[in-house]
């Protein structure tokens, strides 16, 4: 039985999807990769993507208000002088699953469809540590820690806020670094433990109903990013 819950909490994460994360260059400035970084996960670390899978770059002050970016509109995605916190929307658009396969398509435009989706992916990475941060910043799928993980050290636990336009979303599968560690409670919150050094991934997937036109479902994707010393 315990078997059977793990596998429908990996599945519900969708664990074997590609990961979204901001790596830092030496000069400061933050590069958006797309791959496979997790151990959980097989592949390569590094997959090219099209910038116009990029919807929307958010960049945020010390008060959680938004800023204006600096950004390189070429791939891959670089923010140069990066404030306190930055965010990215991307998306890969309608995909069905057909007898012939999957196709980056919406359900209405392929033959013999079998089941098709939308997904969003939201990564949001903390620079620099502000108080404003222990509350989300957008009404989008969202990941935010309820203290200063900038501060974090391997082996401490921290607690997390799972939220959607702002409300906090009970029974949320939550990952970390791929891995699935349980499910948000009725405040939607999860305590999780740091095992590990460098880039930090704690993802949440939340699932809805699609048009039934264009996709059947609309999956989202929240990442919390940082790196821990």
């Amino acid at each position: 039985m315990r078997k059977l819950v793990i596998l429908i909490i990996m599945l519900a994460t969708g664990l074997w999807a590609h990961d979204l994360w901001f790596a830092k260059a030496q000069d400061g400035s933050l590069i958006l990769r797309y791959g496979h970084i997790t151990h959980a996960h097989g592949g390569k670390k590094n997959i090219t993507y099209n910038m116009t899978n990029v919807k929307e770059v958010l960049g945020f002050n010390q008060r959680g208000e938004k800023v204006n970016l600096k950004v390189e509109n070429a791939y891959p995605l670089k923010i140069k002088n990066p404030p306190y916190a930055v965010m990215v929307v991307f998306s890969t658009g309608y995909w069905t699953k057909t007898v012939e396969g999957e196709k980056n398509l919406p359900k209405d435009s392929v033959e013999m469809p079998l089941h098709s989706w939308l997904s969003y992916e939201y990564v949001k990475y903390i620079n620099r540590w502000s108080e404003s941060f222990k509350n989300p910043l957008t009404d989008k799928l969202e990941v935010t820690p309820l203290q200063d993980i900038t501060k974090v050290k391997k082996g401490d636990k921290v607690t997390f806020l799972v939220t959607l336009n702002k409300r906090p979303l009970k029974g949320v599968v939550v990952a970390y670094n791929g891995k699935p560690r349980g499910m948000t409670d009725e405040k939607g919150r999860i305590n999780i433990r740091i095992r590990e050094k460098g880039i930090q991934l704690i993802s949440a997937t939340y699932k809805e109903e699609g048009d039934g036109k264009k996709c059947d479902e609309i999956i989202h994707t929240a990442t919390l990013n940082w790196e821990v010393k």
